[in-house]
């Protein structure tokens, strides 16, 4: 009887230990390989940044948040979890990166051209892809040629060659706030268009016989409306590349120029009677103008246009600072 009763409570001990619930093999496996990656780039990215590039308070929310998704990531259990960490973590990099000095809104690029594409039609980059065509003139339309960085291309222009952007938008480009950015290579030239507008009925933006950048911007002010024309009041060195902006704010009156990133000359109240009128609005163009690179008017035998080399053109519905400015130019460069 005994023996019998030992070999039932074996058995029951048996069973209760294969009952058992085993916690060790329960645990989800979670992989953290993209987390951890992420974690390690945005220490190294946190790392290097200095109070000369991102304020000390960005710098000190972005460890902060590192930190926190660090130490969660030591417990997560479910994939879940991991993913809302990393999102976190991406979003916590996207707000440290738009609070560095000189950065530009990405949404203020309404249209870029880089001129890598090598083709005779391609689209603008930035906020609106619009349709860009080169178009002939004399000798055929604009050419390819290298840029003003090593290894990047620009493009030549003469004899009335020129780029044809169809789509652009009114709303966009008449905005009174705006700014232009370009690389120029050009020769002394009297009306060296760089982009038009409805040239002097709405704006336009060229250098001039003595090289220096100039725009010319009529607003709805007064019966017959109102232009605004001023220079960089520097000269821009020929044939060589240099980096040359232009910003408009007729909501408070300021249009400043920078050439290779410093400012150059500032026309407001003080300088100008006409910028002393606050809330500006440009004259809207003629219904389907075509907004254009490297000349006045799509008629090359009136038509003032572009001589030289021409890289990175970039239009910005915004009025950038100095800071933005100083930054373009040396990310550029």
């Amino acid at each position: 009887m005994k023996k019998i009763f030992a070999i039932a409570l074996a058995a029951l001990t048996i069973f209760a230990v294969g009952c058992k619930k085993d916690n060790s093999t329960n645990t989800p496996s979670v992989d953290l390989t993209e987390l951890n990656k992420a974690i390690a780039d945005c220490e190294a990215l946190v790392g290097s940044a200095t109070t000369a590039s991102f304020p000390q308070s960005a710098i000190d929310a972005f460890k902060s948040t590192i930190a926190t998704v660090k130490k969660a990531a030591e417990t997560a259990k479910d994939k879940a979890t991991v993913d809302n960490l990393l999102a976190q973590l991406n979003t916590a990099k996207e707000t440290f990166l738009a609070a560095e000095i000189g950065a530009i809104p990405a949404d203020a690029l309404a249209f870029a051209i880089d001129f890598e594409s090598g083709a005779n039609e391609f689209k603008t980059s930035g906020k609106y892809e619009w349709n860009a065509k080169l178009m002939a003139g004399a000798n055929g339309v604009p050419a390819y040629v290298d840029g003003h960085k090593a290894g990047s291309k620009g493009m030549q222009f003469g004899g009335a060659s020129y780029i044809q952007i169809a789509d652009a938008v009114a709303s966009v480009v008449e905005t009174n706030t705006f700014s232009i950015a370009v690389w120029v290579n050009t020769p002394i030239n009297e009306n060296n268009y760089i982009l038009s507008w409805d040239k002097w009925n709405s704006w336009k933006f060229q250098t001039q016989s003595t090289n220096k950048a100039f725009l010319t911007v009529k607003t709805t002010v007064g019966e017959n409306g109102t232009y605004i024309e001023h220079d960089s009041n520097t000269e821009i060195p020929e044939n060589e590349w240099h980096h040359i902006v232009v910003t408009l704010d007729l909501v408070n009156g300021v249009e400043t120029y920078y050439i290779d990133g410093e400012s150059v000359m500032v026309w407001d109240k003080d300088n100008e009677t006409k910028l002393a009128t606050k809330n500006q609005t440009i004259c809207h163009a003629a219904d389907g103008i075509k907004l254009l690179v490297g000349i006045q008017e799509e008629n090359p035998e009136t038509s003032g246009y572009f001589v030289g080399k021409m890289d990175d053109l970039a239009f910005y519905t915004i009025a950038l600072d100095g800071g933005q400015v100083s930054k373009l130019f040396n990310d550029q460069k």
